[in-house]
């Protein structure tokens, strides 16, 4: 609660000096001619009466109609908090508990109207991580909580992790038809947009196996520079191409060493389809890279004591491919409902640990009729690991009992309170890369609250 305390009065200090600014605001130009229109009319129409506080977007609300004039003028805030407590109950390694959680504040601008480039936004992200690691202890590679991974692993840790600019070149804006230019510092696991999964790991699935294949992470770190290029057709992206550093900067800029290591290049190919009269889609992406790696660099979740038996010696390039299948089960509407999904990933055994990935599972909102915005899901998951890796590690320190592959299983329900205050209870039960061990069970809570 102390911790929760001091995020609210780090919020208040930076709110504070915006609402003041905001105030010495001159009305905008619809504003003023709203009021003019309404003072000519003999009759009006009642104001909709005012949000109360449970049923508002924010819990600190319109800011007095500040944050409307803002938006109004190209310029949208938002603060959350999300706080995590998982606990390794029976199973894995040993059992263990962590409290850890973030503090967010994003900033989003349309240009146009802030500073007349039209077509131009930016947007810019910083981040506080708190608490613990991510829970230890179940004996698996993939780490069970995704959002405590960044900007740091463990403690207290303050970092911009985004921060970037967008062109949009108009093709046929009446059929949603447009190209898109990117360039600055992302936030990559803010950009994996789907409808039943993925994420950031603050509002769905926890595990990071539910969200995108450790795969890429060889060529795509967490948090990078780089630039996209986007063919968005339908209003929804077609092509896709990304040149990013394969260096993680999350704790730096990252602009003194930009592409010392090598480059990043993913492209990628979406095509929608429709299947017993819903929507689906068909993902196809892959990643090079020319930086040097072995399979056992930053192996963050599996603790491996001592060097491998043999000299394994650093490649230049490493390659990973993935495919994604989703289709709706029951669409209300676009992005309302809930449906199937499906990932297969591969990677280069001589610089991955991770060479092969499944998972299937089914998400979404509303599996509840009258509690339409509450999100849901559940999902399986098998993670093998590079042969390079399991033949040269030494098994004299892990029980002599080679490793294997990791499956496990997710479920969460995150239930919408208000629009601004939402639990999700998540339960994982995974079968690690440690033999010998029982399957660990992994129960966990997650508390948001967006200002």
């Amino acid at each position: 609660m102390c911790v929760l305390v001091r995020l609210i009065f780090i919020a208040a200090l930076f709110l504070t000096p915006l609402v003041v600014h905001a105030q010495t605001q001159t009305p905008s130009p619809n504003a003023t001619a709203t009021a003019a229109n309404t003072a000519s009319a003999p009759e009006t129409k009642p104001e909709p009466a005012p949000t109360d506080f449970w049923h508002q977007e924010t819990m600190t609300g319109d800011w007095g109609g500040a944050r409307s004039r803002w938006k109004e003028k190209g310029v949208e805030l938002e603060f959350k908090t999300v706080h995590f407590y998982q606990a390794t109950t029976s199973g894995g390694v040993r059992e263990d508990s962590e409290y850890n959680g973030k503090f967010e504040t994003i900033w989003k601008f349309d240009l146009g109207k802030v500073a007349g480039w039209k077509y131009w936004s930016s947007e810019m992200k910083a981040e506080v991580r708190f608490g613990g690691p991510s829970l230890g202890g179940t004996g698996a590679i993939n780490p069970v909580n995704t959002a405590v991974l960044g900007p740091g692993v463990n403690g207290s840790v303050v970092a911009v992790t985004a921060l970037n600019f967008t062109r949009l070149i108009p093709k046929d804006l009446k059929k949603g038809d447009l190209y898109a230019i990117s360039f600055g510092r992302y936030n990559m696991l803010d950009l994996i947009d789907e409808d039943f999964f993925a994420g950031s790991g603050e509002e769905r699935f926890f595990n990071m196996a539910q969200i995108g294949p450790l795969t890429v992470l060889r060529e795509v770190p967490f948090i990078t520079n780089g630039l996209s290029f986007a063919y968005v057709k339908g209003g929804e992206p077609f092509i896709t191409l990304a040149v990013l550093d394969p260096n993680d900067h999350s704790t730096d800029p990252g602009l003194d060493d930009l592409f010392a290591d090598g480059v990043t290049v993913s492209p990628g190919i979406n095509f929608p389809a429709h299947y017993f009269g819903k929507s689906a889609k068909h993902s196809f992406s892959f990643a090079i890279t020319s930086k040097k790696f072995t399979p056992f660099d930053s192996i963050k979740q599996v603790i491996i004591p001592g060097p491998p038996r043999n000299p394994v010696e650093p490649k230049r390039g490493s390659w990973s491919a993935s495919y994604i299948f989703r289709q709706y089960l029951v669409e209300r509407g676009r992005r309302d409902g809930w449906g199937l999904f499906s990932q297969l990933a591969f990677a280069n055994r001589d610089t991955s640990p991770i060479t092969r990935f499944f998972s299937v599972g089914v998400g979404g909102n509303g599996l509840i009729a009258s509690r339409n915005t509450d999100e849901f899901g559940i999902a399986y998951t098998y993670t093998g690991l590079s042969r390079v890796l399991e033949d040269n590690i030494d098994l004299i320190t892990i029980g002599r009992s080679p490793l294997q592959p990791e499956q496990q299983v997710e479920m969460f329900y995150n239930l919408h309170l208000t629009p601004w205050l939402r639990f999700t209870g998540d339960l994982q039960i995974i079968r690690g890369v440690r033999r010998g061990f029982d399957r660990a069970v992994v129960p966990g809570g997650r508390l948001e609250l967006i200002f």
